[in-house]
């Protein structure tokens, strides 16, 4: 099999779908990826462990941090070979929102806008909890079906210290591969309960326009003289009969009337940012406008970045987190939106100052 470029292969979907499902052994996966099979087995197996992977930590929204391995370049380019290839036999179930073309938060929100009841649940360690073996039961299996050498070198190729690696281009596509069979479940669980299913990684999002609330899949109960929603028994086996466990301090059942929110978007109408996120945008636009943008800078940064306790990797420009934001909105509300529009009119108009304000300086 002739080489691609470093980076990509240049073949046809339907052709590399093929070459993955007639995979016989370790040395045809070398072929697939276009790398000599040596160099594969250096990479994965040579390499100490240690030295494959770039590993820092990134503060959580909701406290605590996040653990990030970054696989070092050969490496990387061995994954984001895999995971062009892996794109080509995964067929994601109408379900799944994150990490899936033309799908993202808007969408997955849009599924629980109008609803009377939205029942978000957070799943336990999301990564650290896909280990070796579960990724390489899951190429065995159907509708994989490869050979059980074959299974363990794509399984090393794709984890690190016995767990898929947040930070590895092939870790988002494997999440899918391995939950598929939950989704296909959960939705018929939804359909059985008129209710919606909807997953966005490790958030699982449940939303009926019901008079009552499934139990099925949630209900209101007791434990230690407190009332808190507990998740309802068939949801809880299905959950769990797939290697998943309930991060207990994530479960919210929403009401209609009060504020609903999916993936960090509110939903009780249409999905839409929170308003402490605008509120935060034109506030930094005002800091910028009245003050200038290192002034402005400066109290973003001291303001926002420095509560998280944690260093963190060379600090994004004031104007990319800024533009970043506004792009945000107008991915949710769309770009003909008058907020959108505003906000990013008045960004043009101090970004275009800035520049003639350094220029006269210099």
């Amino acid at each position: 099999m002739q080489k691609g470029s470093n980076f990509i292969l240049k073949y046809k979907p339907e052709f590399l779908a093929e070459k993955f499902y007639a995979l016989k052994n370790p040395m045809d996966i070398a072929d697939l990826l276009g790398i000599s099979y040596g160099r594969l087995v250096y990479h994965i197996y040579v390499i100490e462990s240690e030295n494959r992977y770039k590993i820092f930590d990134i503060p959580k929204k909701s406290g605590g941090i996040r653990q990030i391995s970054t696989p070092i370049t050969a490496l990387k380019i061995i994954q984001q070979k895999l995971n062009q290839v892996l794109k080509t036999v995964y067929k994601p179930k109408a379900s799944v929102h994150g990490f899936v073309s033309d799908k993202n938060i808007v969408t997955n929100a849009q599924a629980h806008t109008k609803k009377r009841y939205v029942l978000n649940i957070d799943l336990k360690d999301f990564f650290p909890s896909m280990n070796f073996g579960r990724v390489r039961g899951m190429f065995m299996a159907t509708p994989y079906n490869l050979p059980p050498d074959v299974a363990t070198v794509l399984a090393q190729i794709c984890c690190h210290n016995n767990q898929l690696p947040q930070g590895a281009p092939t870790s988002p596509i494997i999440t899918n591969m391995i939950c598929a069979k939950m989704d296909s479940r959960l939705q018929r669980l939804a359909k059985d309960c008129k209710a919606t299913y909807t997953r966005y990684a490790d958030d699982i999002t449940f939303s009926t326009t019901l008079p009552q609330f499934p139990n099925d899949l949630a209900y209101t109960g007791t434990e230690e003289d407190t009332e808190k929603i507990l998740i309802g028994n068939r949801l809880l086996a299905i959950i769990h009969e797939n290697g998943f466990e309930v991060n207990e301090q994530k479960i919210r059942l929403q009401v209609k009337g009060n504020h609903q929110e999916v993936t960090g978007l509110t939903t009780n109408i249409f999905p839409n940012v929170d308003r402490k996120y605008v509120r935060q945008i034109r506030a930094m636009l005002y800091a910028w406008a009245k003050f200038g943008l290192e002034a402005a800078e400066n109290e973003y940064f001291e303001k926002y970045v420095s509560k998280s306790r944690l260093s963190i990797k060379p600090k994004l420009e004031f104007q990319q987190v800024l533009r970043g934001k506004i792009e945000f909105i107008g991915m949710v509300k769309g770009k003909e939106d008058s907020i959108y529009q505003k906000y990013m009119n008045q960004y043009k108009i101090l970004a275009r100052l800035s520049i003639v304000n350094k220029n006269s300086e210099d």
